[in-house]
């Protein structure tokens, strides 16, 4: 996965869900949980539709499978649009990862 396809992945998932979510999706990715369990999981955050949040948690496992987590997390910290707690969560997980 080439840079201009995982920030249009990171896009369709939404950098300030990827980072809010980035344990759910992780766990989606590794094979813990089900799509359907992380789906219902994300509906009853409100954060989408069922169908939104398909699309959501099947791109964030792309990003995982492709090992890019730590690539979207550095677009997300040079983000300009996205809010000031999501970037310092974003580097946080950065850091705890490496």
């Amino acid at each position: 996965m080439d840079k201009d396809e995982l920030i249009r992945k990171l896009n369709s998932v939404g950098k300030q869900a990827f980072v809010e979510h980035f344990d759910l999706s992780q766990n989606f990715a590794s094979g813990r949980i089900s799509r359907d369990q992380a789906i219902d999981e994300l509906v009853k955050l409100e954060v989408s539709n069922e169908s939104g949040v398909g699309i959501r948690v099947g791109n964030a496992k792309l990003i995982f499978e492709a090992q890019k987590e730590m690539d979207a997390l550095s677009i997300i910290l040079e983000s300009k649009r996205v809010p000031a707690s999501v970037v310092a969560t974003a580097r946080r997980l950065k850091q705890s990862i490496a």
